[in-house]
């Protein structure tokens, strides 16, 4: 019976039950988990019990991992050997925090692999940016209330940064137009922490415009983005299928994050520190925020280093 108790995939699901009701991560997360753990298993098919478990067995998985991804005509990425390695880690310390395994035995032994480097833009530019509402306005040319609705979405991304879930998850009431702020509850946020962001004036007027079309139309439903044909809350699919067509009618390559990107990076050219930065796109470090801000370039310091007087 203790031979059972200890074997490795009844120990992650107690992790993931603690993860679940104690952690209280997102079902998302636990996804994620999920799935590294069992493509780890199945490469690693020796790794019965957490004691069978050896530093070197890592480093094997994501040769293994590699391997396969080639036969796939796929490469292994750096980023996603780093989100493998950081979801492994987790559940080995945990596993040794819980005296299934000796302390340190891998947490302290297993080689940490490189932070991926990245050189390509994540951030829109303008002429991107004006692609995608030039798209939303030749799309809508004959409907007013999908034309304020795409708009608004666009305006939200842009003017504000949040993340999927959290645009998904806004009520019309997270909109105080007196305040001008935005609330972004924590139970939709991945950093589980609520906060207020302040609105553009820009935004400001879109979503005024957009809510008067909603109650024009006796819209009963409380999230802020509805779907298109009936009454209730857009839904991630629905988002997706969004995305879609934009970047279908307006050749721009993008996803709803690179609106995050152009969001902080905007910011940090026009001069906004990186606290308040990190505070307004829900970030626990300045260290995320960092990487958000890899689009700036040399360049970009030309306009101030011109200014420069001595």
């Amino acid at each position: 019976m203790a031979e059972q108790t200890n074997k490795i995939r009844n120990c992650f699901e107690r992790y993931l039950t603690e993860c679940e009701y104690s952690k209280k991560l997102r079902p998302k997360t636990m996804i994620g988990y999920r799935e590294v753990l069992n493509n780890f298993l199945n490469l690693i098919p020796e790794v019965e019990t957490p004691e069978d478990i050896k530093p070197f067995m890592v480093s094997e998985f994501f040769k293994r991992l590699g391997e396969r991804a080639k036969g796939n005509g796929i490469e292994l990425k750096v980023s996603t050997i780093r989100t493998y390695y950081n979801k492994l880690m987790v559940f080995f310390r945990w596993l040794e925090e819980h005296d299934y395994i000796e302390k340190y035995s891998l947490s302290k032994k297993i080689v940490k692999p490189p932070n991926p480097t990245y050189e390509d833009e994540k951030a829109l530019n303008e002429s991107e940016v004006s692609k995608i509402i030039s798209a939303i306005a030749l799309n809508n040319s004959e409907d007013e209330f999908m034309y304020k609705r795409d708009l608004v979405i666009v305006s939200i991304l842009l003017y504000t940064g949040i993340r999927r879930g959290e645009l998904l998850g806004l009520r019309t009431y997270d909109i105080d137009f007196e305040e001008r702020t935005l609330f972004i509850n924590g139970k939709t946020s991945k950093s589980r922490k609520s906060r207020f962001i302040p609105l553009h004036y820009s935004l400001l007027m879109n979503l005024k415009s957009y809510l008067k079309l909603c109650k024009k139309r006796r819209l009963k439903c409380e999230h802020l983005i509805v779907s298109s044909r009936q009454d209730r809350a857009f839904t991630d699919h629905g988002l997706k299928h969004w995305v879609d067509k934009y970047i279908r009618l307006s050749g721009v390559k993008f996803h709803i994050h690179r609106f995050r990107h152009t969001f902080a990076c905007t910011l940090a050219k026009q001069n906004a520190d990186i606290i308040s930065i990190m505070n307004v796109l829900g970030h626990s470090s300045t260290l995320m925020t960092e990487r958000y801000l890899r689009s700036i370039k040399s360049e970009n310091s030309r306009l101030f280093i011109e200014k420069l007087s001595y």
